[in-house]
Order: C-alpha cells, then sequence, then structure tokens
C-alpha cells in the first residue's frame, strides 16, 4: 500500500484516535489525503508519528449535487492525484481563478510548519495527547454549518489556549453555509478579524480549502512560507520523499 485516500469524512474519528496503532504507522508512513473529519488523524499523525500528510478532497463525490459541484469537485481530486503521483508541483497555493478572493487580516511574513485543519476536530483534541501544537507554525483553520456564536466561541478557545498566539501565522480557510442567528449581529469576517486579527500575527482569510466549492491540496506538516501581505502561500521543501 502506497497510499491511503480517505472516502469521506463525517463523525467519528476522535473516537477511533485511541485505536490506531501509531508506532506502526510512525515506520510504514503512507500518502495520506482527507479533510474535515480526518483532521484529527492529521494531527495524530503529524505530530505523533512525524508524517507529512494531505489535507485536500475525499473521494467519494456526491451524486446527487448539482453538475457544476460535481464538475469542481471532480477537478479537484484529480488535481490533488496527479501532484501526489508527482505529475504536477506541491509549490504555490493559491484560488483558482473562480475561487474566493485571498483577504489579508494581518501584514506581514512567516515561516512555518503547517498544522490544523477542521475547527470543530482542532478544539477537539484540547487537553488529549492529540493536542494541537501550534508554536512556531503556520496554522490553518476551516469549518462548515456552524453557527456566528461557534465560530466565536472556539477562535475563543484556541486565543485562550495561545494556539493563535503561538502559531507564527494563520491561514482561513473557507468558512462556508454558516447558520445565521437571528437579530443584529457581527458578521463572519467581524468576527475571524476581531478574533485573529486581534493578536498581530501574519494572517490571511479566504484559502479554497475545506468544504467550498473549491478544494486545494495543503501538504500538512511540511514547512511552507506565507506572506500575507502578498497573499502568497509557498511550499518550501519537497512533500513526496
Amino acid at each position: 500500500i502506497d497510499a491511503v485516500l480517505c472516502a469521506t469524512g463525517g463523525y467519528g474519528s476522535l473516537r477511533v484516535l485511541d485505536l490506531l496503532d501509531l508506532d506502526m504507522i510512525k515506520d510504514h508512513p503512507k500518502i495520506f489525503l482527507g479533510f474535515s473529519d480526518i483532521t484529527a488523524y492529521h494531527m495524530a499523525f503529524n505530530q505523533l508519528c512525524g508524517m507529512v500528510t494531505f489535507h485536500g478532497p475525499v473521494i467519494d463525490i456526491d451524486p446527487s449535487k448539482g453538475q457544476e459541484e460535481i464538475r469542481t469537485q471532480t477537478e479537484d481530486l484529480t488535481r490533488c492525484i496527479r501532484q501526489l503521483m508527482g505529475q504536477e508541483p506541491v509549490r504555490e497555493i493559491t484560488n483558482p481563478p473562480e475561487g474566493m478572493m485571498l483577504m489579508t487580516i494581518d501584514e506581514g511574513k512567516a515561516s512555518g510548519r503547517l498544522c490544523g485543519g477542521n475547527l470543530t476536530l482542532v478544539t477537539g483534541t484540547l487537553g488529549s495527547r492529540y493536542e494541537i501544537d501550534t508554536k512556531d507554525k503556520i496554522l490553518m483553520l476551516e469549518e462548515v454549518k456552524e453557527t456566528y456564536y461557534y465560530i466565536e466561541f472556539h477562535l475563543t478557545q484556541l486565543r485562550l489556549t495561545r494556539k493563535l498566539d503561538q502559531a507564527r501565522g494563520i491561514i482561513i480557510g473557507e468558512i462556508s453555509d454558516t447558520l445565521k442567528p437571528e437579530g443584529p449581529h457581527p458578521s463572519v469576517e467581524e468576527i475571524v478579524r476581531e478574533r485573529v486579527g486581534g493578536i498581530h500575527k501574519p494572517a490571511i482569510w479566504g484559502l479554497c480549502c475545506g468544504h467550498g466549492k473549491r478544494n486545494m491540496l495543503l501538504p500538512m506538516n511540511a514547512k511552507v512560507a506565507l506572506d500575507a501581505t502578498k497573499r502568497e502561500i509557498t511550499v518550501l521543501e519537497s512533500v513526496l520523499e
């Protein structure tokens, strides 16, 4: 077996972590691809096995989706597989032309190993042996189908536990299909800018990774450079050796 491509995300990865033979996984590293609930495995394999893993599309493409969404999901998965086979470089991480426009939260440059993933799973590890280590790293976060309160609550958790402060830079992916509260409320952008921008680290928002229409390949635990002023992300090392 050369690679493990996750079929889907969903729920339950945190329940499985203690059942994994991490010593065996460390001794037999594989290409590992997935996102969403798969974030828990990324963190375990990155931190406890020293592996580079890949945050990107799962192979389950829902046929009930519209034709345009099926097309883009198929394109992204195909591109990721080509990259994992070494047919396309994993170097510059950019949004496709039809993707979100990247926005600067705080200007500046930073470099470090890429960590993170789904916000729910990242905060779900706090206090455990799998707790995310953000020290001197570039932290990526994305989320889907959550309330504004929930997003603010969990970003605040990461501030109180100094996970945001310890990171060298922050990348916010797509926060999609949010559940809007009734009555007056701050926008998701205002929440993110206040919670993330308040720590004054290089930070951007809007990378096409996660549950949006497009899902770019991100090499987790690889060393990357973030230029938040120019809104550029560069992979600084080979990730397929």
